[in-house]
């Protein structure tokens, strides 16, 4: 303690309205005694710093140091705010969901005698409760229980309106909601978790290896259910789906491949701006599907087909546009072709000399 302790032990006391008698009665110590703190002939012994800072109104690091620690005043303010704030930030959709339930309840029951429409309403409100509270009150493996949590809700709010509108899609819908799921949570998982450690280092390929797998599941799904619900009449998953997954995975994996050659950025975004070009604009050249209405998707991507003297969308409109995103696209490869070159030769020659 230096010789300010005394100003402003004398300070605080006075801001206290209490004497010295009073202070060295509260203590239990004599009247010379806080007399002696005060001229800095003295010090308190350090067992009395925790009862003298709260009879003051300071904390012990204030009281050591004899200065207000402003910084660590401000911070306790502003989180006791935030404290009161987020409690009340609770309580205003916990009130809003009683308030919203609560009318539904008696309307459902008044006008149709029983619950229907009314779970509707109580599950998506469980839906939003797991956005708006429920991560509060998750306190350890957050990362994984919330999107568990989310993804039951809206499967369960899924089931009640596939129920009430005696539809048949419930299936299907909550296996796409769960593809979404899987590409967003697979990487963060594989990132985060120890368990994963080994393999972190090829997460992109193993989180694309997944979503491949899952995605062609899902789509056999679609396929059947489409079938069987004679939205359309043949299977399309081996003819269509199933080509275009294996080619999309294929190009996605050379270009995860990229980033492990030995050259310079430049060239290695001139190699994947010419792969998306390749891959975007030929296959439309060699897929020839019976559905004219898929057909004709396929056509307006083939930009041999382009015609820059015709601009009608019922012509060639959607060729063009695809041209000039095609001849752009190649024309910044060969941008990027070129200062990689550069920068290459120009690097080889700084190590020659």
């Amino acid at each position: 303690m230096d010789k300010s302790f005394g100003k402003f032990l004398k300070e605080k006391r006075q801001e206290n309205n209490l004497t010295q008698k009073e202070l060295a009665k509260i203590l239990y110590v004599s009247d010379s005694a806080v007399s002696k703190w005060e001229k800095n002939i003295a010090h308190p012994d350090i067992t009395l710093l925790p009862k003298l800072s709260e009879i003051l109104g300071v904390t012990e690091h204030e009281l050591i140091t004899a200065s207000i620690d402003k910084q660590s005043r401000e911070e306790k303010v502003q989180a006791k705010k935030w404290r009161i704030f987020s409690k009340s930030w609770d309580l205003f959709f916990y009130i809003s969901y009683i308030v919203a339930l609560i009318p539904c309840f008696i309307c459902n029951l008044a006008i149709n005698k029983t619950l229907s429409w009314f779970w509707i309403v109580f599950f998506s409100l469980l839906l939003s409760f797991t956005f708006t509270n429920l991560p509060k009150l998750i306190k350890k493996h957050k990362l994984l229980l919330l999107p568990l949590s989310m993804y039951i809700a809206l499967c369960i709010l899924l089931a009640t309106c596939a129920i009430y509108s005696n539809g048949n899609w419930f299936f299907v819908t909550s296996l796409s909601v769960l593809m979404g799921l899987i590409i967003i949570f697979i990487p963060i998982y594989i990132s985060n978790y120890k368990i994963f450690s080994k393999i972190k280092k090829y997460n992109d390929f193993i989180s694309i290896g997944i979503d491949f797998v899952y995605l062609n599941f899902l789509l056999v799904v679609i396929d059947l259910y489409t079938v069987l619900n004679n939205y359309t009449l043949n299977h399309w998953y081996f003819t269509i789906a199933l080509p275009i997954t294996i080619l999309v995975y294929i190009v996605l994996n050379l270009l995860l491949s990229i980033r492990f050659l030995k050259i310079n950025n430049f060239l290695k975004t001139s190699i994947i701006l010419f792969l998306i070009d390749v891959f975007a604009y030929l296959p439309p050249l060699f897929i020839n599907v019976k559905n004219p209405y898929i057909q004709r998707e396929i056509d307006d991507c083939n930009i041999f087909k382009a015609n820059f003297s015709i601009w009608k969308p019922e012509v060639s409109l959607d060729n063009n546009i695809n041209c000039i995103i095609a001849l752009t696209i190649i024309s910044f490869s060969i941008m990027f072709l070129i200062c990689g070159l550069i920068s290459f030769f120009k690097g080889k020659k700084q190590n020659k000399v």
